[in-house]
């Protein structure tokens, strides 16, 4: 019997000895436990595979966002200063903006009732811009004080348009240099996101409330919506209307919604479209030339009701992301 218990306690032994070896031998078997996440683990492990997915078609990984400097002024009230980090970041998901054409922007905020805070680095500038020169360019968000007395939507969609500016910037040399400025395809696409985006996160339909009003030279003369010295565009809403009817009319050769309207907002952009060669890109993006457009307005009524998007249409499935 005292033998047998013997040889039981020296199997127990080598048993345990070759346990404690292997564990050696193999020291990722118990860190790879220890190095998950605390929390949310099947959120991650899904997002690094939607990661992945993205990466085989469209990878950034390497690429490096360009840097905001932003400079609020304490004029600004606090619920401002919090939709404006929001809107930021939110911006950061669905148009990051990568430091291809410029490394970093200025961002200069604060509330009209103070006067120009910010003077002596960028002059008697004011309003709401991308300002400057070839030397340096800055933001600009001067919000009315009117915006806060009577909460108008505008103190938040201005950051949202803004910021698609920004984003064209980076996407074409051209746009960055200023070599575009046809308003109706820079500011109408700018301003349709900014609507899209209040639509989405405020539950405020600003093609409707704030876009409604059309000018009839829209669809009898729509050639003068190419110049920025064009009347007739109060809050950009004949650019706004050209642009969501040439949506209508993409829609018409089978393109989805979301894919029309990402064509204009972004595909017309990324072929660096400049002053010499707008109308040939334009050609090549949607497939028909800009005179043609322009016959096709006038079949059109101006009137924003007959053009504005689906109201499930997302930024996230413009853009895909």
């Amino acid at each position: 019997m005292n033998r047998l218990i013997y040889l039981l306690f020296i199997s127990l032994v080598i048993s345990c000895s070759k346990e404690s070896n292997d564990s050696k031998s193999n020291p990722n078997v118990s860190s790879t436990k220890n190095n998950a996440p605390n929390s949310n683990d099947n959120s991650s492990s899904d997002q690094s595979s939607s990661s992945n997915d993205t990466s085989t078609s469209n990878d950034t990984s390497s690429e490096v966002k360009v840097v905001f400097n932003t400079k609020i002024h304490s004029s600004l009230p606090s619920e401002w200063v919090e939709q404006y980090n929001i809107i930021l970041d939110t911006l950061d998901k669905r148009i990051p903006v990568y430091n291809k054409n410029y490394d970093d922007l200025d961002i200069y905020a604060w509330n009209s009732n103070t006067d120009k805070p910010y003077r002596s680095e960028i002059g008697d500038t004011g309003g709401a811009c991308i300002c400057g020169n070839d030397q340096k360019r800055y933001m600009v968000l001067e919000i009315p004080e009117d915006e806060f007395k009577y909460n108008s939507m505008h103190r938040y969609s201005v950051i949202a348009h803004e910021f698609f500016h920004a984003y064209q910037m980076s996407i074409s040399a051209n746009f960055n240099s200023g070599d575009f400025k046809v308003k109706w395809l820079s500011e109408g696409p700018a301003a349709v996101f900014e609507s899209l985006y209040v639509r989405e996160h405020y539950d405020y339909n600003y093609f409707i409330y704030d876009q409604e009003r059309v000018d009839k030279e829209a669809v009898s003369n729509p050639s003068i919506y190419e110049s920025y010295d064009s009347g007739g565009d109060t809050n950009y809403s004949s650019s706004v209307f050209m642009t969501l009817a040439l949506v209508k009319e993409l829609v018409k050769l089978n393109n989805t919604e979301a894919d029309a309207i990402r064509m204009i907002l972004k595909d017309f952009q990324l072929q660096n479209t400049g002053t010499a060669n707008w109308k040939d890109v334009f050609k090549n993006v949607f497939s028909f030339s800009v005179d043609s457009f322009y016959t096709k307005l006038s079949d059109y009524q101006a009137d924003i009701n007959n053009v504005v998007p689906s109201e499930n249409l997302t930024l996230q499935r413009i853009f895909n992301n």
